[in-house]
């Protein structure tokens, strides 16, 4: 049982190894830190206090070192759930990607999957992507681009878009959404922020963040916590509004892939990293 928890929402990137030394300073001897923006200094702490251990909550481990744990998902699964989901209510046979910068590891397994989740599943379907080029200032909040972008993919036709990458995702899909598009989100249950799109939000891949840090948190007290990287699970968020219009059949397929991708991943030409 834990005697004491405390957190720190950082504001300002130059504050988060200060943060960190304070969480060690005041005698923690387990650290989570959120968010792959996070990942030099958390593993430059863990190296320095091998005593303390360290969970890197989207934080790939590159290396396997003894104390810092990365808790990380397999996008491509979600992304390939949400392309079959997609691929499954098209009326018009063509579903969209817009996806953050595809350097980033991460957007490229979410939107690669989802246009393979198609091919699994329908593969008359027509399934595009599009990643975004540009500044890295505007990392995962390009609201413009997004707005853009979704909006030239519902003109073209697109009747189901799914997006990736934080704000620039966020204002992708409540743009699709205004244009009477379904759209898929990711990482989280959208459902939770964005309120004004309800009737048209279906589901989001779902990195299932929570259950994994208590996994974790159930190895450290088992004195179990594993070096490197620990792969948690990935689901379909409820269809909230739209539940009724789902039919049984495309949830009970839905269901079944999930299980044949947490079994004997059907992806076996997507690398985690890339080549």
């Amino acid at each position: 049982m834990a005697d004491r928890i405390d957190y720190i929402e950082t504001v300002d990137s130059r504050d988060r190894e200060a943060i960190i030394q304070t969480f060690i300073t005041d005698g923690h001897d387990v650290i989570i830190t959120f968010g792959s923006s996070l990942t030099n200094e958390a593993i430059a702490a863990a190296q320095k206090n091998p005593g303390i251990k360290f969970v890197g909550v989207e934080q790939a481990q590159d290396a396997t070192l003894p104390n810092p744990t990365g808790l990380v998902f397999h996008e491509e699964q979600s992304g390939f759930l949400a392309g079959a989901l997609a691929a499954s209510i098209t009326q018009a046979n063509h579903i969209t990607a817009i996806c953050e910068a595809k350097f980033m590891d991460a957007m490229r397994r979410y939107c690669d999957g989802f246009k393979a989740g198609p091919q699994y599943k329908n593969a008359t379907v027509n399934a595009t992507i599009v990643y975004r080029i540009g500044s890295n200032q505007n990392l995962f909040n390009d609201p413009d681009w997004g707005n853009q972008v979704a909006l030239q993919a519902a003109q073209d036709g697109a009747d189901v878009i799914f997006a990736a990458g934080g704000n620039t995702a966020d204002a992708a899909l409540e743009t699709a959404a205004r244009k009477g598009a379904y759209v898929i989100g990711s990482e989280t249950d959208e459902y939770e922020s964005l309120t004004d799109i309800h009737s048209w939000l279906v589901s989001s891949g779902v990195n299932d963040v929570r259950s994994g840090v208590r996994d974790l948190m159930r190895l450290v007290r088992n004195n179990q916590l594993p070096a490197g990287n620990f792969f948690g699970q990935i689901e379909l968020a409820p269809f909230h509004n739209l539940d009724s219009q789902i039919p049984q059949s495309v949830k009970d397929k839905l269901n079944q892939l999930a299980q044949e991708l947490a079994n004997n991943p059907v992806i076996d030409d997507m690398p985690y990293q890339k080549p």
